[in-house]
């Protein structure tokens, strides 16, 4: 018989049940909201994950924007359906309702080892290293997650252990301490930092009539738009020749490792 939550304390296998739940609903929610959102915005950096499945299939010949829609939404509807299950496990558990957690997380794990099989697909076929490592180690952790949840059952011999208080205590004010300076240091990066994602960079000389621009974190479109346009104001006696990147063995994957360079010439 399941133990209701109301009538003892909870166990510390049961502790660990509930936190491998909300994990990953907590996982599939951001994941979900980061693809609506997407992009860097205040409090929230993410991806545009259209722009980085359309830059996948272009690179394989396939520049039809509707190839990218369709493979964005499978992987957003693997999400979606892992995040219910898992959510509703999450409840289940909460409710003592262990039989049915069971199967709610059971079939949520099958939904998230089906979408990290679906993007390490995806990492072979465009020759994305980065991510298929990422993904891969996302697959095995998924599945000893479960292999933990599934062993985490009731002993007869320790039905009323629950973690000792001071144990208890000392966790809750080692969290709280944590979240506490993770939102200060966001909130300050936002504050200091965050015009950054749009401001005009100043370009520095590194030779005859050539400029070196290093993008900021996270820098996109308007960065560059209006790192020309300073340029253009600060320059008045020199005209853009050409703008060219490092060459690609000198380049990182990440947008926010670019550096260009502007050649000018002398204005007539």
């Amino acid at each position: 018989m399941p133990t209701s939550p109301t009538t003892s304390k909870p166990q510390t296998h049961q502790l660990i049940r509930y936190a491998i739940l909300l994990y990953w609903a907590i996982f599939w929610l951001f994941n979900m909201v980061d693809k609506v959102i997407g992009g860097a915005h205040f409090l929230w950096v993410g991806r545009d994950r259209f722009a980085q499945f359309q830059k996948y299939f272009e690179s394989v010949g396939l520049d039809s924007p509707h190839v990218a829609n369709v493979a964005l939404v499978v992987a957003a509807a693997l999400e979606a359906f892992a995040f219910l299950f898992f959510a509703s496990a999450a409840a289940r558990e909460f409710q003592g309702k262990r039989e049915a957690a069971h199967r709610s997380a059971l079939i949520g794990t099958v939904f998230t080892l089906a979408t990290f099989t679906f993007f390490s697909i995806g990492d072979h076929w465009f020759g994305d290293r980065f991510e298929l490592l990422e993904h891969t180690l996302f697959w095995f952790v998924s599945l000893a997650s479960w292999a933990a949840f599934s062993q985490l059952q009731p002993a007869a011999e320790d039905a009323n252990v629950a973690l000792p208080r001071r144990e208890t205590l000392l966790a809750a004010v080692v969290g709280s301490g944590l979240a506490l300076v993770t939102g200060v240091a966001i909130f300050q990066h936002n504050t200091t930092d965050f015009a950054k994602r749009s401001a005009a960079i100043a370009a520095e000389p590194v030779g005859d009539h050539l400029y070196k621009v290093a993008f900021p974190f996270l820098g996109g479109s308007t960065v560059f738009e209006n790192t020309l346009a300073l340029f253009k104001a600060e320059h008045p006696d020199e005209t853009i020749d050409h703008i060219y990147t490092v060459p690609d063995p000198l380049r990182l994957k990440k947008a926010d490792a670019l550096i260009f360079y502007i050649a000018t010439e002398d204005r007539p």
